[in-house]
């Protein structure tokens, strides 16, 4: 009896160990499973951040930096307030294009200018609204203009909250004020639902920095959150998240569970990353809080991410069914089953993790036996190639996938090598789409290891085809006048200086003429500024038109044209009537009547010309002769040509 009584008792301890045991277990499971979910919302959102701030610097750098613009802020550094004004319209003008159409495309909501004292110059997204001083509500404007530092963070504002970028503007020495380039959290949600599958977002905002900093007349574009009575929301009205987020059951069952199930308030205002895991019946959820701190340190916001996952109630059923088995089967032995429990956590912790990962990365992920046939493809590369899951398995991911210039069987193929040799291979290739387009990737291969045996390789790639557009856009912008496609100043001196080699090399003379619009002001000043856009356009295509391919035609600056022209010959007379009739050619197009918006319109210009050989010649002497006999035609009457 005592020893029947000594198996129950030892029974009864065994099986609370082991509910005891398992419990441990889940929780463990569950928190695993959350700190993976909350470090890839962190890591993403780094990424994003990290990714638009290259991009705003760059934008910075061949936008905001470019002559014009700064030529307006050292105007209006010390100008009264009506010149002000006209500088304002005159910089809206000037960058609007590109405000409307490159910054909203990739999803910039402000671009907003400061005085060198912390005043608003002009908001493109409300230019009726300058002037007030923004010093003691942003930070980081304060920094940007006292400090001369780049900073960058979430801050409030007066009309908006978001993502600041806020740049000192410094040209020749001189401090010109400040300049914000920032985005709405849409813009960030939109590149995060990119690297994971959570349907539902939202951004959690303190009142500090939103209802409380906005002018009254935009405090409407907040409503209290459903979660915490010290954070807000966007509007609906312009934000989509929050309708999305608004209309949702899912959203609303989930924030109900939480206020009732967690002490959300304290949880908030701790300012530290957490995940809610919610198992409601059959379903589970996993809600994770980010926090955000502004420029000042200081918790503004939070990031929030709702995610349905099955791993949470399935988990939570398997460690009951097995705590109620093992509670069983340990009367008979507890030993034996206890191993059985541990070796099975430990493959189910493998198996969750291992999918987790592949399932939720963003990448594509390939493995390939050693003859370089697929055994296997991830979601997102599915998505990249345009295939199915499971559609190409057993097939050849040489002939399948790869691009080459030659056939493929091409023994140069650097994947080919590295599986052969079992060896580490990344770089850049060109795969091919489903539908046969062509896509860049990055891609990183090695030898895929299992029980210590090399049984293949493991492929890791991502598409990289619109960063390279996106660079190629960026090349553009640096070496190109945004009005007329023409080359820009720094493009002509890259070509003139070579132009000049090339004339020394071969012995031929090139030449340079120097064309200016004669009353080119009078035509903005009362036709307006649209009008004389239109007519620069218009002049660039005839002078394109008059020229070889070989030569080149660049806006030098506002209404000044320069024509680079080589292989004149090795006769510096014969060059020089070559250069002059080409400058006739060119002046006589000019001349012609422009069929302008509503109206006819005759230009003229002055054109000046030099030639060049002599080794003594530079670059800038070239330019110099040019514009000096261009001058010499404009003090003697305007439309007529001289040459050097």
């Amino acid at each position: 009896m005592r020893r029947i009584l000594a198996l129950f008792v030892f029974a009864i301890l065994a099986c609370l160990i082991l509910l005891n045991y398992t419990k441990t277990q889940m929780q463990n499971g569950k928190d695993s499973l959350l700190m993976r979910q909350n470090q890839i919302l962190e890591t993403s959102y780094k990424a994003v951040t990290q990714m638009y701030k290259v991009s705003i610097e760059n934008y910075f750098k061949y936008v905001i930096l470019q002559k014009d613009v700064l030529a307006i802020l050292h105007e209006a550094k010390d100008a009264n307030e009506e010149k002000k004004a006209s500088l304002r319209g005159s910089l809206y003008r000037l960058l609007y294009p590109i405000y409307s159409d490159d910054f909203q495309k990739i999803g910039i909501r402000q671009l907003h200018f400061h005085t060198t004292q912390g005043e608003s110059f002009l908001r493109f997204h409300k230019p009726s609204e300058n002037g007030d001083p923004l010093f003691d509500i942003r930070p980081s404007i304060k920094i940007a203009n006292t400090e001369k530092k780049f900073v960058s963070g979430f801050e409030g504002g007066r009309i908006y909250p978001g993502f600041r970028y806020v740049f000192p503007i410094i040209d020749k020495g001189e401090h010109l004020g400040s300049v914000e380039i920032s985005l709405p959290y849409e813009s960030i949600e939109s590149e995060l639902s990119k690297l994971f599958t959570c349907k539902n977002h939202i951004l959690l905002m303190k009142k500090s920095v939103a209802t409380d900093l906005v002018f009254d007349n935009h405090k409407d574009f907040f409503m209290p959150s459903s979660l915490s009575d010290t954070f807000v929301i966007e509007n609906p009205k312009i934000s989509k998240i929050t309708k999305k987020a608004i209309d949702s059951p899912f959203v609303e069952k989930i924030n109900t569970l939480i206020k009732k199930e967690y002490p959300i308030e304290k949880l908030l205002l701790g300012g530290n990353n957490f995940s809610i895991p919610i198992v409601d019946g059959e379903n589970g959820y996993i809600v994770n809080f980010h926090p955000i701190y502004d420029t000042s340190h200081k918790l503004a916001a939070y990031t929030v991410t709702y995610a349905a996952t099955d791993e949470l109630a399935s988990m939570q059923k398997s460690y009951i069914i097995e705590s109620l088995v093992g509670c069983f089967i340990v009367f008979l032995f507890s030993y034996g089953i206890y191993l059985y429990l541990k070796q099975n956590e430990k493959i189910l912790f493998e198996k969750l993790q291992f999918e987790t990962i592949v399932s939720t990365t963003v990448n594509g992920v390939l493995l390939l036996n050693t003859e370089g046939n697929i055994t296997f493809m991830n979601l997102a590369a599915c998505n990249i190639l345009g295939y199915k899951i499971g559609e190409t398995e057993g097939q050849s991911s040489h002939e399948l996938i790869h691009t080459h210039d030659s056939s493929p069987s091409n023994e140069d193929c650097q994947i080919l090598k590295s599986i052969k040799l079992q060896s580490s291979y990344m770089g850049e290739e060109v795969f091919k789409h489903k539908n046969d387009k062509k896509i860049t990737v990055l891609i990183n291969i090695n030898p895929f290891i299992q029980n210590g045996k090399s049984i293949g390789s493991v492929m890791i790639f991502r598409d990289i085809t619109q960063e390279k557009k996106n660079q190629d856009m960026i090349e553009h912008l640096a070496y190109y006048d945004s009005l007329t496609e023409l080359p820009n100043r720094k493009l002509l001196l890259d070509r003139l200086t070579t132009a000049l080699y090339n004339s020394r090399r071969s012995l031929e003379f090139g030449g340079l003429l120097f064309i200016d619009l004669d009353n080119f002001k009078a035509l903005n000043d009362d036709k307006g500024h649209d009008m004389g856009d239109k007519l620069l356009q218009e002049v660039a295509l005839r002078l394109k038109e008059q020229l070889r391919a070989c030569d080149t035609v660049a806006r030098f600056g506002g209404d000044e044209f320069v024509v680079l022209l080589t292989q004149l010959g090795s006769d510096e007379e014969k060059a020089k009537e070559e250069l002059y009739k080409i400058a006739q050619k060119l002046l006589l197009s000019i001349t012609e009547a422009y069929h302008l918006p509503k109206f006819y319109y005759t230009c003229t210009a002055s054109i000046g010309g030099t030639l060049f050989l002599d080794e003594d010649t530079t670059v800038d002497n070239i330019l110099k002769n040019a514009d000096t006999a261009m001058y010499e035609v404009k003090k003697g009457g305007k439309n007529e040509i001289k040459i050097l």
